[in-house]
């Protein structure tokens, strides 16, 4: 039996652009402003994918569903100096919105990129971008509407972040306030006369102290 001649799925038609209207509408009506922060890249290690010099600069307002409806998902880690948060995040992004509030203002962008930065607002948290599913749904009436986005919550190690945005820009600021001492009594491995620096993050970017030692 032949498909229906008023449904083709290889042509733009109406049922499709309804569909699209209503996951933009579902998104705005229920999901929450958050900011898309793109990662600015300029030496990248084609070995590893890294860049060491790598900063945030931009913010683009956007709307997006929490699929997480249940919480954050993720396993928080004990470690030796402390609780490691692994909160992770599920989120819905209209591909129509993001062209419209994103890839309108800077063309490199043409859909969500894994280690792109967003910012939540009701947890007033960082999230890193680790996936993103551009085919979820799987072509209903022949077309894709939005984006999956799976994240992570930002771990800081060494990236510039400047965005004129104090919410976000504390992380960096903060990563730069390093408190120093040093060791009067010897314990495990480190030997008495060791410098230790300390940092200490906003709750929910980088949910525990950090330490480097050096003599």
């Amino acid at each position: 039996m032949a498909t229906n001649p008023y449904l083709n799925l290889t042509k733009r038609h109406s049922e499709q652009d309804l569909v699209e209207d209503i996951t933009v509408e579902l998104i705005k009506a229920t999901g929450q402003d958050c900011l898309y922060i793109p990662r600015k890249y300029f030496n990248i290690d084609k070995i590893f994918g890294e860049d060491p010099a790598s900063s945030f600069e931009k913010t683009y307002t956007v709307e997006m569903y929490i699929l997480s409806y249940k919480g954050f998902e993720g396993t928080d880690i004990i470690t030796q100096f402390g609780v490691e948060i692994k909160d992770k995040i599920n989120l819905l992004l209209a591909r129509r919105r993001f062209k419209q509030q994103i890839s309108n203002y800077d063309v490199t962008l043409t859909r969500p990129r894994e280690g792109d930065l967003i910012y939540f607002p009701l947890s007033k948290s960082l999230f890193e971008i680790n996936f993103v599913e551009h085919e979820n749904p799987l072509y209903p009436l022949g077309k894709l509407y939005s984006y999956v986005i799976t994240a992570e919550l930002f771990t800081y190690s060494y990236e510039k972040i400047n965005t004129k945005n104090n919410n976000i820009d504390i992380v960096y600021k903060q990563s730069q306030d390093d408190s120093q001492f040093v060791l009067s009594n010897g314990s495990g491995q480190f030997e008495v006369g060791y410098s230790i620096t300390m940092q200490t993050l906003p709750d929910g970017v980088f949910p525990y102290s950090t330490f480097t030692f050096g003599d």
